[in-house]
């Protein structure tokens, strides 16, 4: 008996380290890829250990494991075809200590009880606030609280420096947050719209184009399905920010020649994308497909394949500025990287995702689950620039949230 206590206490220790780790894990996106990858792997390593210590059948008997591994078994096929495997088996490794990262996660909320989770969210909100102010700050004074500056007029550096990367972070944990103020304030008419207002305006002014329209998007579909408000008060609510928004974009010059005159003054989506570096990206990631439809080009490989000399003929006007360390679209790399195989394995396990979220919802109706969903949701969006999905930045955020959108999942395999 006594040896049982001893176990669990030593289990919960356990737990407790990963608690810890995961309250101090947006810090890490402001320090760089060696701490997130550093805290990804504490967190997996530790959860391994546990596995092992309270038995692998109870741990791992559950949908969430078969799905991420699924998709890992995918990335090792894929790996096998793969034309440059050096570059490749790096991720799939990795992808391995995420899938332990993501049941940590979804570990911790089933042996924690709400308030204990909480604590969580709440320390993660005062360090976004401070990631605001930080950046509200830079924009009235042009250096941020610790002296940095963008290299880029209408771009804001903030805490990340050169990178330019302070927007991914906002977008990341935006929604989050505003499930945190709607969970703590019972007065949430005004309290919501003043920090959306707030919100949407920061990411504006980052001047990180794309994130800012995810932002706008996640956020207006936060107010419109799951704010709790009325329906006049919603539509009053996204309807004056839109105006906000525009007000802001036309009254500011650096503002209005990112966001306006770069779509629209220079003759729409099509001709800006035909007379774009991004457009170069899209096209040469598009011919690589069509070159290597089954089982594309192998993860990381698209830095040297849109090089090559055979897409020097690129129907592009900028076929020379075509290269690029990935695609910058999410569905291209994958198309470009995995192929139809890859590609499809993905849009399964991403469907069957959401199905278990949906059906999760239904009952526990969790703010945090549903942000996390509208995230996963916003970064699937076509066309729209992104992040490299096997790049540590931007998967650090998506797998973060697909966490928290898969924490109430309880579907047992």
């Amino acid at each position: 008996m006594h040896l049982i206590t001893e176990k669990k206490i030593k289990l919960l220790d356990n737990r407790i380290i990963i608690y810890y780790l995961f309250l101090l894990y947006p810090t890490c996106f402001l320090f760089g890829n060696l701490i997130i990858n550093l805290f990804t792997f504490l967190i997996s390593f530790i959860y391994i250990i546990i596995i092992f210590k309270d038995g692998i059948k109870k741990n791992l008997n559950n949908i969430n494991f078969f799905l991420l591994f699924f998709l890992f078994v995918s990335y090792l096929i894929n790996l096998y075809f793969s034309q440059n495997i050096v570059n490749s088996y790096p991720k799939v490794i990795k992808f391995f200590f995420i899938i332990f990262f993501i049941l940590a996660f979804i570990d911790l909320n089933s042996h924690f009880v709400n308030l204990k989770i909480n604590k969580i969210y709440k320390f993660w909100s005062i360090i976004f606030f401070v990631v605001t102010f930080d950046v509200i700050f830079e924009f009235l004074f042009g250096f941020n609280s610790l002296g940095f500056k963008s290299y880029m007029p209408g771009r804001i550096a903030s805490f990340t420096g050169d990178e330019l990367v302070i927007g991914s972070f906002f977008l990341g944990f935006v929604l989050i947050i505003l499930s945190y103020i709607t969970n703590t304030y019972s007065n949430k008419k005004y309290i919501i719209y003043s920090f959306s207002v707030l919100f949407i305006f920061t990411s504006l002014v980052i001047g990180e184009r794309s994130n800012f329209i995810k932002t706008l998007f996640v956020i207006s579909l936060f107010i419109l399905f799951f704010s709790g408000l009325s329906k006049k008060f919603k539509f009053i609510s996204v309807l004056s920010i839109i105006v906000i928004v525009a007000l802001t974009i036309f009254t500011n010059v650096n503002y209005k020649t990112r966001f306006y005159n770069v779509f629209y003054a220079s003759g729409g989506i099509n001709k800006f994308l035909n007379n774009s570096q991004y457009g170069a990206h899209f096209k040469v990631a598009k011919e690589i497909y069509l070159d290597n439809k089954i089982f594309g080009i192998g993860i990381k490989n698209f830095r040297e394949e849109s090089g090559n000399k055979k897409y020097d003929n690129l129907d592009h006007p900028l076929k020379n500025q075509r290269w690029g360390t990935h695609p910058h679209q999410i569905h291209l790399q994958f198309l470009s990287e995995t192929g139809i195989f890859g590609y499809i394995c993905f849009l399964i396990f991403i469907t069957t995702s959401f199905y278990i979220f949906i059906k999760s919802f239904i009952t526990e109706k969790n703010l945090y689950c549903v942000s996390g969903f509208l995230f996963i949701l916003a970064s699937l969006i076509p066309f729209l620039p992104s992040g490299s999905f096997f790049s540590t930045y931007y998967a650090g955020f998506f797998w973060l949230n697909y966490s928290i959108m898969m924490s109430k999942s309880k579907i047992k395999s």
